[in-house]
């Protein structure tokens, strides 16, 4: 709408300029531009604020959802020395494994940096430099 009537507000200038259109259809133009920009900052600000209510209850969900996920993640202790003991193990094993995958990972890094380098022009080579 702001478009539009800016576009006749242009239109209706150019007329006048060269005596072709009269005052009021000037000023008619340049009244439906500034109703139409009233209503576009209304709208931008009712707009506004839905994204800000949406943007909220997003950071609250995601709050709560976080905070439920620790309490769920909280570790019960066995209290007999056995099943203690197995937990240990377990908990030892995982950590293990995920230290060995973050190893493979590592290097996995490494040779694709490497693979890349191999195709980088000479000029930005540091040892050929």
């Amino acid at each position: 709408m702001v478009a539009t009537a800016t576009s006749s507000l242009c239109e209706a200038a150019n007329a006048s300029v060269q005596g072709q259109a009269s005052e009021e259809k000037l000023i008619s133009s340049a009244k439906q531009v500034a109703a139409s920009t009233a209503q576009l900052l209304v709208a931008c600000k009712a707009a506004g604020n839905a994204v800000k209510r949406a943007a909220d209850n997003l950071v609250k969900a995601a709050q709560k959802a976080a905070f439920d996920k620790t309490e769920v993640d909280s570790v019960v202790v066995k209290t007999k020395f056995v099943g203690g003991i197995a937990q240990i193990i377990a908990a030892q094993e995982e950590m293990l494994r995920k230290e060995r995958e973050l190893e493979e990972a590592r290097k996995k890094l490494a040779q694709i940096r490497q693979q890349q380098y191999k195709f980088l022009p000479s000029e930005l080579r540091e040892d050929e430099g």
